[in-house]
């Protein structure tokens, strides 16, 4: 794991917070917080980020993992069988600024927030 993880998790399902917050897999419609219960993620330190749509009929759920400090792709089909997952720690996006944000770094909401600042050009996140 390490920098090519990040990569891969944008280069193939975007950037994060671009995709939609709900999809539809056969005739339902899925959101982030009913992906993540059929997943088991009920876990308060699981945020989700996004969900996409892929072109070869399969759907990705990117998440934050707050016990792992990790942005966290799974890959699965329409009977919700995960098929591939990815992992990427969030410093590999952050940078120094995860290693000077204290106690931030163990709060997953305001390092989401951190993160979110970081990406939308908003200036310093750790500020």
């Amino acid at each position: 794991m390490g920098v090519r993880d990040k990569e891969i998790i944008e280069e193939r399902f975007g950037r994060l917070w671009t995709g939609p917050e709900s999809i539809e897999i056969g005739d339902r419609i899925f959101t982030l917080r009913a992906i993540q219960r059929a997943f088991g993620l009920d876990d308060g330190d699981v945020i989700g980020i996004d969900l996409r749509a892929l072109p070869d009929g399969r759907y990705a759920y990117r998440y934050y993992d707050g016990d792992d400090r990790r942005i966290v792709v799974f890959v699965f089909d329409r009977d919700l069988d995960i098929v591939e997952e990815h992992r990427a720690h969030i410093a590999e996006w952050l940078g120094d600024e995860y290693h000077k944000s204290g106690m931030i770094a163990f709060i997953p909401e305001d390092l989401l927030m951190m993160l979110r600042k970081k990406l939308s050009g908003g200036g310093d996140p750790s500020a």
